[in-house]
C-alpha cells in the first residue's frame, strides 16, 4: 500500500507540472486544428475514444489538491462519473456526480463503495503496524 501511495503522489506531481498524458494529446489535437493540419490518425482511431481520449473518460477524476476548495465536475460521458477529491490533514473530501438519466450509474453507491475501501485500507494499515 505504501508503494501505491508513493506512485499516486508521483503521478499527482507529474500531472500538476504538465505531465498528464491527456493534456498533451488535447494540445496536439488543438494545434492541428488551429494550423489547418489533418487530424492525426490517433485521434480518429475508435480505440482512442474507447480508452477515454477526446473527452470520453468513463471515470473523470480530479485531485483538487491540498487547499480548501469546493467544486464538482460533471461526467464526461452519459454512463460515467465525475469525481473531485482533495486531501486534508486528517481526511479526504470527495464529490461524485453521475447523470440521473443513466440507469447504469449511481454516484451514491460508488461513494459508499469508496468509503468501504478507505475503511478497509485504514484497517489494513492499523493491523500492519506501519
Amino acid at each position: 500500500m505504501l508503494q501505491a501511495f508513493a506512485k499516486h503522489n508521483k503521478m499527482m506531481k507529474d500531472c500538476s507540472t504538465g505531465k498528464g498524458f491527456d493534456r498533451h494529446l488535447l494540445g496536439l489535437s488543438l494545434i492541428a486544428k488551429e494550423e489547418g493540419l489533418p487530424i492525426p490518425e490517433l485521434f480518429t482511431d475508435p480505440l482512442f475514444s474507447k480508452s477515454g481520449g477526446g473527452g470520453n473518460f468513463v471515470l473523470s477524476t480530479s485531485l483538487i489538491g491540498y487547499f480548501r476548495i469546493q467544486g464538482v465536475v460533471a461526467p464526461m460521458v452519459h454512463n460515467g462519473y465525475g469525481f473531485f477529491y482533495h486531501i486534508r490533514d486528517n481526511r479526504f473530501v470527495v464529490a461524485c456526480t453521475a447523470w440521473k438519466s443513466c440507469p447504469e450509474t449511481d454516484a451514491e453507491k460508488l461513494i459508499e463503495q469508496i468509503f468501504h475501501a478507505f475503511h478497509d485500507m485504514i484497517q489494513l494499515m492499523n493491523t500492519a503496524h506501519l
